[in-house]
């Protein structure tokens, strides 16, 4: 299963997206729609960037929803799963 349309819309809804880094509410270095992975401090990015990381980010959360997951979920459990999945790795990065 892959998140859907809907599910990417409130992620960029409650997400917001800077093109500029910027230091998130867990002190995360985060860039675009909440990417930490590889930012710096002063890194910047376009629109397209920040929609084709999101993207990507999506693909890798969803993978582990269904590899989790053992049971039949509707498409709306399945994109709010998704989205958890998404802050879940971030605050992960602020413990480690």
């Amino acid at each position: 299963m892959n998140i859907s349309n809907e599910g990417i819309a409130l992620i960029k809804k409650f997400e917001g997206c800077k093109l500029e880094s910027y230091y998130d509410a867990v002190d995360v270095l985060t860039i675009a729609y909440g990417r930490t992975k590889g930012v710096k401090a002063g890194d910047t990015c376009t629109q397209e960037q920040a929609d084709a990381w999101l993207e990507e980010e999506l693909h890798e959360y969803g993978g582990y929803v269904n590899d989790a997951v053992k049971v039949d979920l509707k498409q709306n459990q399945f994109d709010a799963l998704t989205a958890w999945q998404s802050i879940r790795r971030t605050c992960q990065k602020k413990r480690s």
